[in-house]
């Protein structure tokens, strides 16, 4: 029991992307009562005509007035019935699709909000937590499970809401027409109601396993689509067929155990509901044969039963979608619980740092074991020193931990004097520039990877960095030149054309320190040779820190730095 309600506390935590649209979600509850109260009044034209026509009884009920305005005749009873079913059905028809059209406004208004929130939040988590986490499974939480909650969140206002002011209006009509027939007809509530208590927990469970193994499947896809070179280079797509038929098969089984919950959840319910009825139709047949009520009595309240029903049997299904709701809120709260870096409060700061760079007996460890041990390196303002040593040896973590993306295990990392913990995020970025062994361009086109790195930059200012980083040459061959759109990852450009554009992203930022990650690895000699060019436009009296293992970027170097296992061995 404990574990449900912490459930639904999962989803009510989502409660707050409501209030800014309490106002349209108040207006989409008024219009559901309005259509509840035309609703009440469908059944009483009928019995206007089986009571006052046929029968020849006195009209009674809330439409007898009408036979005052059309006449007392049997065709002027007639005709106010029809016209009255043709107001009736007209006013509910249109106020089902006001409803409607507020309640999922509002609904997709608070779904784009937690979207952008979650998509906020999950962009500004450190690295520790990314290097743990699938992407595709990422994605599916805030595509899929921010619409779950949409779900869950509008059915709140749509359908529960209305729907207990439904039955309560429905069971008042009915205890004020005739209190017999009314305790029979609502008797069967509480069996409805306990029905649904008995499938809300085994459809919570369900919905938790299912979207738990549809999200790990869209992990799977997306790591196949991301490594799709690999999968077609080795051929290994039998293997990957067989990897995502057992996900998809733990998939099915979910959802084949949420159908048939579903489906054994509806005929239950209207086994329950239909004993109600028959029980009401023998005691109203036999109030009828007694002369205790009228026909036409025993028809609008027969009615309003079925009419009821209707809203127990939403409600009731609602532990499915609360329960879907529920699992997804759950999956969403779990990227906003994680803990982000406090920001830091912004302080007088130069607008360019000088460059000096000091770690003082820092460790590092990601989790797997420690990768730096008690590392001490300095390196003054515009110095250029390249960091060498074999694979593991931790060159590429020391630049990991300069670039703000780890903090240190342990000890002090330090520029021009201050704390790199202790510094504005914002400022830091823009002190800082990095040119990895692999350049990631969006989506877009090449001036906009290239602006990437200042996006107020204008458009010369592009241009003069494509130049000194030698993209030009390259880019006057494309079709619109510096406004060729790429694929995403750049697909189409070698690996060198990449690397260059790269550069001219850190060559646009300015930054006083350049990291370079293996910028030439994998380059055959002439692409080397280029982005070497470019390079040395890029490192001009800034302070730059270089991992490589080429000669040809080493001698770019002012001074070198030999790791091995963490530990500095030379310098």
């Amino acid at each position: 029991m404990m574990r449900d309600l912490g459930l639904l506390r999962q989803l009510w935590r989502f409660r707050s992307y409501g209030r800014p649209h309490l106002g349209a979600l108040s207006l989409g509850v008024g219009l559901r009562v309005g259509e509840l109260l035309a609703d009440l009044a469908r059944p009483w034209p009928l019995a206007l005509v089986i009571d006052g026509v046929l029968k020849g009884n006195q009209p009674r009920g809330p439409l007898a007035p009408l036979t005052t305005v059309f006449g007392g005749s049997n065709l002027a009873q007639l005709t106010a019935a029809a016209v009255a079913v043709l107001v009736i059905t007209l006013a509910s028809g249109v106020l089902d699709y006001l409803g409607d059209r507020v309640m999922n406004g509002a609904g997709e208004r608070i779904t784009a909000a937690i979207r952008t929130d979650v998509f906020a939040h999950l962009q500004r988590l450190p690295m520790s937590f990314h290097d743990h986490q699938a992407v595709g499974e990422l994605t599916s939480r805030i595509s899929v499970d921010t619409d779950r909650i949409e779900d869950s969140l509008v059915d709140l206002f749509s359908i529960l809401l209305p729907g207990l002011l439904s039955i309560a209006g429905f069971a008042a009509v009915l205890l004020s027409v005739d209190w017999r027939l009314g305790l029979v007809a609502i008797s069967c509530a509480p069996l409805v109601f306990a029905t649904a208590a008995r499938y809300t927990r085994l459809t919570r469970t369900a919905a938790r396993r299912r979207r738990a193994a549809e999200g790990a499947l869209a992990g799977f896809v997306a790591e196949s689509l991301h490594g799709i070179r690999t999968i077609h280079a080795f051929g290994r797509h039998d293997l990957h067929d067989t990897r995502f038929a057992d996900g998809n098969r733990t998939t099915l089984d979910a959802g084949l155990r949420a159908v048939e919950l579903r489906a054994r959840f509806t005929p239950m319910l209207e086994v329950v509901t239909s004993a109600g009825a028959a029980v009401l139709l023998w005691v109203g047949g036999l109030g009828v044969l007694g002369n205790w009520w009228t026909v036409g009595l025993l028809v609008v309240v027969t009615s309003y039963l079925n009419d009821m029903v209707k809203p127990m049997r939403a409600l009731s299904k609602l532990s499915i979608t609360f329960s879907q709701g529920a699992a997804s809120a759950e999956r969403v709260a779990g990227i906003l619980d994680q803990p982000r870096r406090r920001p830091v409060p912004s302080r007088p700061l130069p607008a360019r740092a000088e460059g000096h760079l000091e770690l003082r007996g820092v460790d590092l460890d990601y989790g797997r074991g420690p990768v730096l041990h008690n590392l001490d390196l300095t390196v003054r303002p515009a110095e250029r020193v390249a960091l060498l040593g074999p694979n593991g040896a931790g060159k590429s973590s020391v630049l990991a931990l300069i670039a703000g993306l780890y903090p240190p295990t342990a000890g002090q990392l330090l520029l021009d004097g201050k704390s790199l913990a202790e510094l504005p995020k914002p400022w830091l970025h823009d002190q800082v520039a990095v040119v990895l062994q692999d350049t990631f361009l969006f989506s877009g086109t090449l001036a906009d990877n290239i602006r990437y790195a200042r996006p107020a930059a204008t458009a010369h200012e592009v241009t003069q960095a494509a130049k000194a980083a030698l993209v030009t040459q390259f880019a006057d061959d494309l079709p619109d030149g510096l406004d060729t759109r790429l694929a995403d990852g750049g697909v189409g450009l070698s690996g060198g054309q990449r690397q260059r554009v790269g550069i001219a992203r850190a060559l646009l930022a300015d930054a006083p320190i350049v990291l370079l990650d293996e910028p030439t690895a994998g380059l055959d000699l002439e692409a080397e040779q280029l982005v070497v060019r470019a390079l040395t436009r890029l490192v001009a009296s800034r302070t730059v820190i270089m991992t490589t293992h080429r000669p040809a970027l080493t001698r770019l170097a002012m001074r070198t730095v030999h790791l091995h296992n963490g530990v500095v061995v030379a310098a």
